[in-house]
């Protein structure tokens, strides 16, 4: 079965389906509009099955849900440590797609260096190995670091989890990543402080220049969010229940130190954060959930939404220059 520009395996849809009886189906906002397309195949199929239409940053988005017994998310890897921890169970169908490896010689004169760092995301991570080889026979050292307990790929990379990359940033000159988007290869340059260009196997463009400058804006906004937050004096520290971004002892940490440094703090329980924050009286807020969220959703918030290692530039238990991303890992 085609979505958008990707593939996804109708044979394990229903097999992994059928696991259930009372059935849910899952999916990042970009595949969300194909839920009525998917619904009906599956109808066909003697399956019927709910539509999950809430946010779905990955597969640590989720939460238990009554009344249904198996979720299957369409276009997703599984973070194989939460795999006994999805309640209800979850069933993870990823959506792929198919290109040629030779695009990437596209990307050659804007590399630096001859030792390369390999990175991937989800839909594009089964060509890695191919990439590799390419450039191996044009005289590149390729160089793909291991997964993480987050990610179930070698050479993959999260938004909110870098580790692979970080695993070889000091043995490579530059990275090239294959995928889609901006935020993963712009988090790869924050993260590693290494030239980063982007293959898109789909448009088939090559990025470079853009990406340091779309990091060194990033930097600049949240610099502003940073200074804006050092006028605070109530933190809202917000925690989620969602099953990969529940760092509930961190957020206990952080108002310990907020109220160390003669700060007020309280914890908030919230799933989706989003303009209500505007008005719960606090003057700046930490986000443990989704690192994204302080990022992708700036200009929603009238207060300022820092994460964790923003919170330690404002407290100066960190240096500005060693701002980062925050990673959950």
């Amino acid at each position: 079965m085609k979505l958008k520009y990707y593939e996804i395996d109708e044979k394990k849809l229903l097999q992994e389906a059928k696991k259930g009886k009372r059935i849910a189906i899952k999916m990042p906002e970009g595949l969300q509009p194909y839920g009525y397309e998917i619904l009906q195949f599956l109808k066909e199929n003697g399956i019927d099955a709910i539509f999950l239409a809430d946010s779905c940053y990955g597969a640590c988005d989720f939460r238990k849900v009554e009344g249904i017994d198996r979720i299957v998310c369409i276009g997703e890897a599984e973070m194989p440590y939460l795999r006994r921890k999805y309640l209800p169970p979850v069933s993870f169908i990823e959506a792929f797609y198919e290109f040629n490896a030779d695009f990437i010689g596209k990307a050659l004169p804007y590399l630096e260096g001859n030792r390369i760092g390999l990175v991937s995301i989800t839909p594009f991570i089964h060509k890695l190995e191919e990439c590799k080889e390419y450039l191996e026979k044009r005289g590149y050292e390729v160089f793909i670091g291991r997964k993480s307990r987050r990610t179930k790929y070698d050479g993959q990379i999260l938004g909110c989890d870098f580790t692979s990359a970080m695993q070889i940033t000091s043995i490579i000159d530059s990275f090239l990543f294959i995928g889609d988007g901006m935020f993963h290869p712009v988090g790869l340059y924050i993260a590693t402080k290494k030239p980063v260009v982007a293959a898109n196997p789909i448009s088939k463009e090559i990025l470079r220049e853009e990406i340091t400058n779309a990091a060194a804006k990033i930097i600049k906004q949240r610099y502003a969010a940073m200074a804006k937050a050092m006028e605070a004096e109530k933190y809202g520290i917000i925690v989620t229940d969602k099953i990969g971004q529940h760092r509930l002892q961190l957020a206990k940490k952080i108002l310990k130190l907020i109220e160390k440094k003669g700060k007020k703090g309280c914890i908030i329980m919230m799933d989706n954060i989003d303009e209500k924050v505007n008005y719960l009286g606090f003057d700046c807020y930490v986000s443990t959930a989704c690192p994204r969220v302080a990022i992708d959703d700036a200009d929603k918030f009238e207060k300022p939404v820092i994460t964790p290692i923003e919170l330690d530039i404002v407290l100066n238990e960190r240096e500005w220059e060693n701002y980062e991303f925050d990673q959950i890992l």
